[in-house]
């Protein structure tokens, strides 16, 4: 019977491009793909699926979101993660939901079939050359910078939040009283109209700050 295999990515070309990939691999795939997560969801809580292949950020919309929202559909299906956001903390993320594999856009393609064909309750899987704590997390975009006021200090301060860093680290970090960081973790939540670390994290996602 052919493995039943959804992929969800707003980028077409990639969309389509992955698809042709497993067609040409000789194995007996029967292949769904969607561009949006509502079209998606919807097929996958009228069918079972043996693979599915999701990106992060899909149209805005935070794939992790749709990963919880789907957990109980999704419980024998073997759910693998394909983003550009390669982040520690994402990574940590997806091991915690009960993601089976986090890989880069970028991996080859035997790489990616060989975590397809693998079974479904082996150990969590990233790509080969990648070691906990790896980050290509560059700078905060000077555009949104810009647009919500956020100071330097403020910057400097969200990267090590999204770095996962507490308070107290980040004040011995910058050198600064955690009373002042406690001020600006503040004053970044009105800035951006966010309660809390996680929305925090959210928006830098949804906003393309992680590169």
């Amino acid at each position: 019977m052919p493995k039943q295999i959804v992929i969800c990515d707003d980028h077409l070309l990639f969309l389509n491009g992955i698809s042709e990939l497993l067609k040409n691999t000789g194995n007996d795939y029967c292949i769904f793909k969607f561009s949006d997560v509502h079209s998606c969801r919807h097929h996958l809580m009228q069918n079972v699926t043996d693979v599915f292949i999701c990106d992060l950020n899909i149209n805005h919309f935070d794939g992790f979101v749709l990963l919880e929202e789907l957990k109980s559909q999704l419980k024998n299906t073997k759910i693998i993660v394909l983003t550009a956001y390669y982040e520690d903390f994402l990574i940590q993320k997806a091991k915690k939901l009960g993601v089976d594999a986090f890989l880069k856009k970028e991996t080859p393609a035997d790489e990616l079939i060989q975590v397809i064909e693998s079974k479904k309750n082996t150990t969590f899987y990233t790509n080969k050359n990648y070691k906990s704590g790896d980050s290509v997390y560059s700078a905060i975009d000077g555009p949104i910078i810009n647009k919500f006021r956020i100071s330097k200090q403020e910057k400097e301060i969200i990267k090590l939040i999204i770095k996962g860093l507490t308070s107290k680290e980040i004040a011995d970090v910058l050198f600064i009283s955690k009373t002042t960081v406690t001020t600006h973790r503040k004053n970044i939540h009105r800035k951006l109209e966010i309660n809390n670390s996680s929305s925090l994290i959210k928006f830098a996602h949804e906003n393309n700050l992680l590169d």
